[in-house]
């Protein structure tokens, strides 16, 4: 229950009693925003995820499905690993004890294994990542491998699969390895890793020699940052998909843009050649970010302006003439209209008045702060388990706790959420 206190001509809605700490915190999304946004960069660039970054690991899943296949069944000795995080383990060792520099940052599971190798540790369940399925570089691209039909959701190889391999094998001079052909260096690497990865299924760890041929071959030809021609040629088609028109349209735009640009202009540079209907997504994704940066400015100015009050409670003397809050105040009530007629357009599955809908209602700037307020409650409360709000009661007003207050005022120039551009434009350049 949410109960009403006066605020000096401000009516803040009173926080409820102190949660324990087992509720959480709830940390993420305090205004309730990222869903919708979300589900329209699903519609804008399907199968894709803003973390992330390297197309290739789509490949190095391919090959690693295609040589761990036959383990499916193996029990794996610590009672939880599958053939996938094995393989994952063996090429993540492989890029960081094989390539000294040069490794991107941004591999999954790097810094943990490069912990590991200098406490002359191997990669196992204990020493690697404790959540491989969702940080892991499977975790991280299955949803493109899956989408693009390279991968099953068991991970198994799927009807694309084979011509990936095949177009990598070419690139490396590794024919035989998707057709284990005796004989061939690409069917006796493919060997090599099934083994290495059951021995690891049955031992719990990884038992590779550190100073293996494996290891080496593993990094020069799947390092996430080098893919060969046949390769690059075969990831293109699978971006380009005609299952996903509006994402292939969008992805050849993007190719052509190699500007450092933010996400708000890049789409707006690929707007102005959008067919009618990309056009209309982008419409779609641009003016519910608009919103949301105007929704989410509201809140973090009241974060940034009571910090700045060093622990004295916040009261409506301190926001009322603020010049951002005025322009929220004014502008979102229209924003909110032409982003729910924008999102209308493209899809009826997202219901943003459902959500969001009280925005539409014009306030002064004290009545948007005290509703900024209350939303922000229910959306914490609304979480899972319950989750405390970002600011507590104190006297006449009210106080951001110490982890969400900041000095910094809001920025109006950038999109709340990634909204997938980047990571498609990465992976389109590529491919180039």
């Amino acid at each position: 229950m949410i109960l009403a206190m006066p605020l000096m001509g401000l009516t803040l809605p009173a926080a409820s009693a102190y949660d324990p700490p087992a509720s959480g915190e709830g940390s993420l999304d305090p205004m309730g925003l990222s869903a919708i946004s979300d589900r329209l960069a699903e519609v804008l660039v399907p199968g894709l995820r803003a973390r992330m970054r390297w197309v290739r690991f789509t490949t190095a899943m391919a090959v690693g499905a295609v040589a761990t296949e036959s383990l499916a069944d193996e029990q794996p000795h610590d009672g939880v690993s599958t053939p996938a995080i094995c393989f994952e383990w063996l090429l993540i060792e492989a890029f960081v004890r094989r390539i000294e520099r040069g490794l991107p940052a941004d591999v999954p599971g790097s810094q943990k294994t490069r912990t590991a190798i200098n406490r002359g540790e191997r990669l196992s369940r204990q020493t690697y990542l404790n959540s491989p399925r969702v940080f892991g570089f499977y975790g991280v691209y299955k949803p493109f491998a899956v989408d693009a039909g390279v991968l099953t959701q068991d991970l198994a190889p799927a009807e694309r699969c084979v011509e990936l391999v095949r177009a990598w094998e070419h690139d490396h001079g590794l024919t035989g390895f998707a057709d284990e052909v005796p004989g061939t260096e690409g069917g006796a690497i493919r060997r090599r890793v099934h083994e290495e990865v059951r021995a690891a299924l049955q031992k719990g760890s990884l038992t590779v020699a550190t100073g293996a041929q494996l290891l080496g071959r593993l990094a020069a030809t799947l390092r996430p940052d080098k893919a060969g021609r046949t390769e690059a040629a075969v990831l293109r088609r699978l971006l380009t998909d005609p299952r996903h028109e509006h994402r292939a349209e969008l992805a050849l735009l993007l190719a052509d843009d190699d500007r450092i640009a933010t996400e708000p202009q890049l789409l707006a540079a690929a707007r102005k050649h959008a067919s009618q209907e990309l056009g209309r997504i982008i419409d779609a994704v641009v003016s519910y970010e608009e919103l949301a940066v105007l929704v989410n400015a509201a809140f973090r100015l009241l974060c940034s302006v009571s910090y700045s009050l060093g622990g004295q409670p916040l009261t409506a003397s301190h926001v009322a003439d603020d010049e951002t809050l005025d322009w929220c105040a004014r502008e979102i009530p229209e924003r909110f209209k032409r982003a729910a007629d924008r999102v209308a357009e493209v899809t009826h599955d997202i219901d943003l008045e459902q959500r969001l809908g009280e925005f539409v209602y014009p306030r002064s700037p004290k009545d948007l702060a005290e509703f900024v307020l209350h939303h922000h409650e229910q959306v914490q409360a609304g979480k899972p388990g319950g989750k405390r709000s970002w600011f507590e009661p104190l006297r006449d007003g009210w106080v951001v706790r110490p982890p969400y207050g900041s000095p910094e005022r809001p920025d109006l120039n950038y999109f709340v959420h990634p909204v997938r551009v980047h990571t498609l434009r990465s992976f389109i350049g590529a491919t180039s």
